[in-house]
């Protein structure tokens, strides 16, 4: 717009081709097994699972596994006393407590998609084991292939993108660069987004037991110290001198590597 090139987002170009390799590789194998008839369901849960906030490990590839087939045999047995959203909303129901009875929340949006899809096909007569075994065997096709295009191209670790971020911070801190508040400010909101969005994944008891709740808090502190001392460095570049500016640099100056003190042996300690 205006004559101004707009900048390719990297993150969305690579998510972008990873569904494009999924629906490639699901549609392929489909055709290959001759099973294109309910082409539509690996496809839906394959384009489910490709979620670039969520890293995809083990644990939550299992998770949706096991939803899956939870959520199919959970279908057929309700589908034998109700139809129709009563259905679903029953099948949901039982859906939840169990999955997180057995710890496969991970698993909650395979479920619920299998619960929707079985229940609302055109004549719940259908609705047989063969029928349940087939379309959740295609669903777990799609899952399969998702999972294994988000290991091969470019694979996520949260937790190592929370350590990236957490270092590159401390250095900044600690090189003493004038007027990078706003550095500082960005830098600080943005791992504290990973860090909620890593403590509703599959990895957040990892994350709790790394302490990154405590961090965030330390973070803070050393964050509003930080930028204290940026601001009183600029008074004085400006011109101020007086004694009290003195001493409140120097006070700013002790807390802030107290903090930065704190923080290293709370790293120390999640080791």
């Amino acid at each position: 717009m205006n004559g101004v090139p707009r900048r390719l987002n990297s993150g969305l170009l690579r998510q972008s081709l990873r569904i494009s390799v999924v629906m490639f590789v699901t549609a392929s194998i489909a055709l290959w097994c001759d099973r294109t008839a309910y082409l539509w369901y690996p496809l839906n849960a394959a384009l489910i699972v490709v979620d670039d906030n969520d890293e995809l490990t083990f644990p939550a590839a299992t998770g949706r596994i096991m939803g899956t087939i939870l959520g199919a045999l959970l279908t057929f047995v309700v589908h034998t006393i109700a139809s129709g959203w009563m259905a679903v909303l029953l099948t949901c129901l039982l859906c939840f407590p169990l999955l997180r009875l057995f710890g496969w929340q991970g698993g909650l949006s395979t479920a619920v998609n299998i619960v929707v899809m079985f229940l609302m096909i055109p004549r719940t007569t259908q609705l047989n084991w063969d029928f349940v075994f087939n379309r959740s065997l295609d669903s777990l096709i799609g899952i399969v292939v998702a999972v294994a295009v988000a290991y091969l191209f470019w694979p996520r670790n949260r937790l190592a993108e929370l350590d990236r971020l957490d270092l590159a911070l401390d250095q900044q801190i600690r090189s003493g660069k004038e007027g990078s508040a706003i550095d500082l400010t960005a830098g600080y909101l943005r791992l504290a987004r990973l860090v909620e969005v890593a403590l509703r994944s599959q990895q957040a008891a990892l994350v709790r037991r790394k302490r990154w709740r405590q961090r965030l808090l330390i973070w803070e502190t050393l964050l509003h110290h930080a930028l204290e001392l940026d601001r009183h460095r600029s008074l004085e570049q400006s011109g101020l001198r007086s004694p009290l500016l003195a001493a409140a640099m120097a006070d700013e100056q002790k807390r802030v590597h107290q903090a930065l003190r704190s923080m290293q042996l709370c790293r120390e300690a999640c080791r």
